[in-house]
């Protein structure tokens, strides 16, 4: 049997995280001990789907449906982590986050992007990524409440500098305005 090269995390038992109430919003994952920057903290794992699958799924919850438990691995697959879901659907967003998802074939890993005490909450930058100006209403809809000096006030990911950025996001973007058009379509059936 071939050894893989992939990274594996630690055992992320209750003596190393522990999810509880948050300070930013619902639940959230804290560090009960010190962790070292660049150590490997927990895989996100759940239900891998295709996007299509994740589109026709969505809402989780329709009276709140811009809060899921995907995350997107490619243009092609999701994970699922309402079903067969860890702890680490309930890492929280930060606009100056403490760790950062690493996607490895079909895997995401959390990783500690600066050391972290114990006691302090997990967080990454969701940087969501969608396709339409930036508009006060926009952000509404996606609101952040990290608290950071630095927050952008939202969910969403800082507008690409670069053309190279922005036609290597283009892809992505296309398919989040094929998902929020199918959203507004469901919502509308469901609230008639």
């Amino acid at each position: 049997m071939k050894k893989s090269n992939l990274p594996s995390a630690k055992n992320p038992s209750s003596r190393r995280i522990q999810v509880r109430q948050s300070g930013v919003h619902g639940k959230g994952v804290f560090a009960r001990q010190d962790i070292p920057k660049g150590e490997t903290i927990i895989e996100y794992v759940g239900e891998i789907i295709s996007a299509q699958e994740a589109e026709d799924r969505h809402p989780h919850d329709p009276t709140d449906p811009n809060h899921t438990f995907y995350f997107q691995i490619d243009n092609d697959r999701v994970i699922d982590a309402l079903h067969g879901g860890n702890s680490a659907r309930w890492i929280n967003h930060c606009c100056t986050p403490n760790c950062k998802p690493v996607v490895t074939e079909d895997r995401v890993f959390i990783k500690a992007k600066k050391n972290i005490s114990a006691g302090e909450e997990l967080n990454y930058d969701y940087g969501l990524i969608i396709d339409e100006p930036m508009t006060k209403k926009l952000i509404a809809q996606y609101p952040c409440w990290c608290a950071s000096p630095k927050c952008r006030k939202t969910l969403l990911a800082k507008k690409s500098k670069s053309r190279k950025e922005k036609d290597n996001n283009k892809d992505k973007a296309n398919e989040i305005r094929k998902t929020i058009k199918k959203l507004k379509a469901q919502l509308k059936r469901l609230t008639h």
